[in-house]
């Protein structure tokens, strides 16, 4: 059995794994990242913790987004959690007393694909994380590739407006401003705003104005005008990305993670009408649960002897040439 947490911005979700890539005993905490760093500490110790009162593990792989040094086992940046230079594996791993291992939350997505998910079918594929920020993953000739620093595959900080919002990683224009789903719940609230008397409105009011990722979708399956534009323009503003993605790197397939995916063909057909190449784009089978499988798998990855690492080969991490 192993242990993978799956750390976002807003929720942790943690799971046992068994060899077949199952997961068990499925939970979700609230992140606490308003809190920082050591309020980050204390909530997923809590979710480890859960999850070993079911059962006994060595270790425990933890996904997260932004650039990672696995070797020291920290967050070097990040936009959407309190943790860049925090000693989070050292400190998890004195209060459990098992080693915790660090890894990016888009490439150990791409750990479960290829583990337990679409990966086994393909050589060459592409993973976008859609969720709080976008991540992504990259697989070329069956290797994973890493880039300078192990820094591929940030593909939400790629620019798709000139001049556009500014993100949190200094820039603007990026991609995960438009079609995360942090951007959605914004486009929602706006939309919401601008058409007070729409059914769409009315059901944000009634909620408490709490709004979340299925919001939008639960006014437009009522019928709702306004909740249907706004995931008009939300699948245009993802399919542009992937465009993108599709025109640099001509994958077999690009695989779609996060929980706004559970929301199926109803989402999915709007985002192929837009595709230049509909066929290749896929929502994962996995039920948003592959970077959790992944992480799982990161204290083997580790590991050159095991068959877990043979399997998880990837490109060396470059460093930069000095200049």
């Amino acid at each position: 059995m192993r242990l993978g947490i799956d750390l976002g911005g807003t929720a942790i979700k943690s799971g046992l794994v068994d060899d077949a890539g199952q997961v068990l005993f499925y939970e979700t905490l609230p992140t606490n990242a308003s809190g920082g760093a050591d309020a980050v500490l204390d909530a997923l110790t809590d979710a480890c913790r859960r999850q070993l009162a079911r059962a006994a593990v060595a270790a425990v792989g933890i996904g997260m987004p932004g650039t990672v040094d696995e070797a020291r086992g920290v967050l070097v940046r990040a936009a959407n959690l309190p943790l860049a230079d925090y000693p989070l594996t050292q400190a998890l791993s004195r209060r459990l007393g098992i080693p915790a291992y660090l890894g990016n939350d888009a490439n150990c997505a791409l750990y479960g694909e290829i583990y337990a998910g679409a990966g086994r079918e393909s050589d060459n594929f592409l993973l976008v994380t859609v969720g709080t920020g976008i991540g992504g993953g990259i697989r070329i000739g069956g290797k994973i590739h890493l880039g300078m620093e192990g820094r591929a595959g940030e593909f939400g900080h790629m620019i798709v407006a000139m001049d556009g919002r500014p993100c949190r990683c200094g820039r603007v224009g990026c991609w995960e401003q438009y079609a995360s789903a942090t951007a959605l719940c914004r486009m929602t609230r706006e939309a919401a705003a601008a058409q007070p008397d729409s059914l769409l409105a009315r059901q944000i009011r009634e909620a408490g104005d709490v709004v979340d990722g299925r919001t939008v979708f639960e006014a437009a399956r009522a019928g709702c005008p306004a909740a249907d534009a706004v995931l008009e323009t939300y699948a245009k503003h993802l399919s542009v990305g992937l465009n993108n993605l599709t025109a640099i790197f001509r994958p077999d397939r690009i695989v779609l993670v996060g929980g706004i995916f559970r929301e199926g063909e109803f989402l999915l057909s709007r985002v192929r009408e837009r595709c230049t190449d509909p066929y290749l784009v896929e929502i994962s089978a996995l039920n948003g649960q592959a970077g959790l499988i992944g992480a799982a798998l990161l204290p083997e990855r580790r590991d050159p002897n095991s068959p877990i690492c043979r399997l998880l080969r990837h490109t060396a991490a470059q460093t930069p040439p000095e200049r």
